[in-house]
């Protein structure tokens, strides 16, 4: 009579093992999927880094469409958004990009079919590149005039002197070009810092990377605003 309930018992014990082995090949299997996904993501934030070097070690990557590994494998990747809050544009560092690759191609030779990307540039980022560009001149503050757009910096001893700048756009790059000097209310030649110009760009005669031309450059008050679109262009291999 004992037979039955212990025949149950038995099955019973067997679907538990069965679903216990299912649960951790499941287990198993996720976290392989995890590894790989991890370890896709992690190629493609150096294939971007090899093609934009001035982004950083902070950059961020995020797969705008199926998985990172499903994309690689199939050698194309619909839209990639590229971040860094401490990009190096030129002289100025501490730049803020956020960016967009369209239509990656990894087959091949790689490709992107388009590229969009902001570039925020802090009233912080612009008294560095005065610093760098000038060392001898001090600066003591850095604001932005959005009603003028314009930047204006203190400069000397004491922020005496006003440093004003402009972006120009021309041949899609991006300039601060000094609009003027002033010197306890008196105008002053520029030319006395040894600074005409700053560039929110690469050096000249470089050209922007993934083929980016700025498009429109305007100041807001947290600082300069540079928009910039790209075509078709070389993707640089890892």
């Amino acid at each position: 009579m004992k037979r039955p309930a212990l025949t149950g018992t038995r099955a019973a014990l067997r679907r538990h093992l069965l679903l216990t082995v299912t649960s951790a090949v499941a287990v198993v299997a996720v976290a392989a999927t995890a590894a790989a996904e991890s370890a896709a993501d992690a190629l493609i934030r150096h294939r971007v880094a090899k093609a934009a070097p001035g982004l950083g070690d902070a950059v961020t990557v995020g797969v705008g469409g199926d998985w990172a590994l499903w994309d690689l494998a199939h050698g194309s990747i619909p839209r990639l958004d590229v971040g860094s809050d401490d990009a190096r544009v030129g002289r100025l560092s501490g730049v803020r990009v956020r960016a967009r690759l369209d239509d990656v191609r990894l087959d091949g030779r790689a490709t992107v079919g388009g590229t969009r990307a902001e570039v925020t540039v802090s009233p912080g980022a612009i008294a560095g590149a005065i610093r760098a560009a000038a060392p001898s001149v001090a600066v003591a503050s850095v604001t932005a005039d959005p009603a003028a757009g314009t930047v204006l910096a203190a400069v000397g001893p004491g922020g005496a002197g006003q440093l004003t700048l402009r972006p120009a756009l021309a041949d899609g790059k991006v300039t601060l070009a000094v609009d003027g000097l002033t010197v306890f209310g008196r105008s002053v030649p520029a030319g006395r810092l040894g600074l005409d110009r700053l560039a929110p760009g690469p050096d000249a005669g470089r050209a922007y990377p993934l083929g980016l031309r700025a498009t429109s450059a305007d100041v807001r008050p947290d600082g300069l605003h540079v928009s910039l679109e790209g075509g078709p262009g070389p993707l640089p291999a890892a």
